[in-house]
């Protein structure tokens, strides 16, 4: 199987994952002088921009060359999945920046369950949709609450330097998860029909 230029540029960005999570973890484990801290706190959060901004370009380089692929359709949602999931785990698990009030840590926390369940969700809807034939694109509330989260983590990780840039974070966070849920529980209910109609092949 050809691997097509906007697949590689998929599979940079999943390796690139991997740094990043390595740079924020040291970051936080090591006890450093306050600029080296910084420094490698704006380092891991420029990287994990980098992985989510670069969604972007493969999707144009795919469209451009006309190489969208299933490999490629399959790979680009996951690396984004995995840099969010990856990422916010350890932001809770280290907890720095989040107490910008009482159990703030933990709503977090809470959210981020209920977003993984939505993503698991709309994946297997989108799964049986794929197995009819049916190609379903994201509306306009599932790019938007994408592009919110995106902001909201790679600010998380910026938290622990000022309060405000936790405060900032915090509320584009709440904000993003909302419409999370909002944007699933919409996407499903517009394209019911394709369950319906998974229902009728299996009764028939």
């Amino acid at each position: 199987m050809k691997i097509t230029a906007a697949t590689k540029i998929t599979i940079a960005r999943i390796v690139l994952i991997f740094p990043t999570i390595v740079m924020y973890i040291i970051s936080q484990v090591l006890d450093v002088a306050e600029n080296v801290y910084v420094a490698l706190t704006v380092v891991s959060a420029v990287l994990l921009a980098l992985v989510l901004a670069t969604d972007i370009v493969d999707g144009i380089v795919a469209r451009k060359t006309h190489t969208v692929s299933d490999l490629g359709k399959f790979l680009d949602p996951l690396a984004d999945k995995v840099a969010i999931v990856v990422v916010l785990f350890l932001i809770v698990l280290f907890n720095r920046g989040l107490n910008v009030f009482p159990y703030n840590a933990l709503i977090i926390a809470i959210l981020a369950g209920v977003m993984t369940s939505r993503e698991l969700i709309i994946g297997i809807f989108r799964a049986v949709a794929a197995s009819k034939n049916i190609v379903l694109a994201a509306d306009i509330f599932g790019k938007v609450k994408t592009v919110l989260l995106d902001i909201a983590v790679v600010a998380l990780v910026l938290a622990p330097l000022h309060v405000v840039i936790g405060w900032i974070a915090t509320v584009v966070y709440y904000v993003g998860a909302i419409l999370t849920v909002y944007s699933g529980a919409n996407y499903m209910l517009k394209n019911k029909s394709v369950l319906h109609n998974a229902e009728e092949q299996k009764e028939e």
